[in-house]
């Protein structure tokens, strides 16, 4: 089923929305929620969640793509959901993938009036993952966003794991590099 149907249904408030939704975006929701997550009863109940912040979101709201927004519900509950969980634990996993990328941007103490540099960071590095080639911005995507494991990227692509570590310890330093020519890096 098309996006455009899927959102007329959730404006009609029938049910059959949400099946639409889990036949279209399912098996991707459940996977994001369980690299954040690590446990298949949290992914499963995070994926659930999302599926009513949808229903509960649309309407007023009507998504255009519809993708993205669902992706980024599923990865914002998940990500509420592993705080919650975790309060003073790690994931290993999630965070893991977190350090990584915390190493090459500015310091993350950020006070609520700050809060503009944050949108400015975000526009900045997808500036820079523009500019990259797209194996670079899908192998960094399926690590940062998604929250994959490396070998699973690798296995993906068909690339050793080795090799996609190394590409992304050198996306990373060229962010960094990136960054700091932006202004925005800086070090406490």
């Amino acid at each position: 089923m098309e996006d455009k149907q899927i959102i007329k249904l959730f404006f009609a408030r029938a049910e059959a929305a949400i099946g639409a939704l889990k036949e279209r975006f399912g098996s991707t929701l459940y996977k994001i929620a369980m690299n954040i997550l690590g446990n298949h009863h949290d992914a499963e109940e995070t994926t659930n969640d999302t599926y009513l912040a949808l229903w509960n979101a649309i309407p007023p709201k009507e998504p255009e793509p519809l993708a993205p927004y669902v992706y980024r519900t599923g990865r914002n509950m998940a990500l509420k959901r592993l705080e919650y969980l975790s309060a003073e634990k790690r994931n290993g996993r999630y965070d893991l993938s977190l350090d990584e990328l915390g190493a090459c941007l500015p310091d993350n103490d950020v006070d609520p009036e700050q809060t503009f540099i944050i949108q400015e960071i975000a526009d900045s590095v997808n500036r820079f993952l523009e500019q990259d080639t797209e194996l670079n911005r899908y192998i960094f995507m399926r690590r940062y966003w998604y929250g994959d494991a490396v070998e699973d990227i690798a296995k993906d692509i068909n690339m050793k794991s080795g090799a996609v570590s190394v590409r992304l310890n050198r996306i990373r330093a060229k962010l960094k590099e990136y960054l700091i020519k932006e202004g925005y890096y800086y070090e406490a």
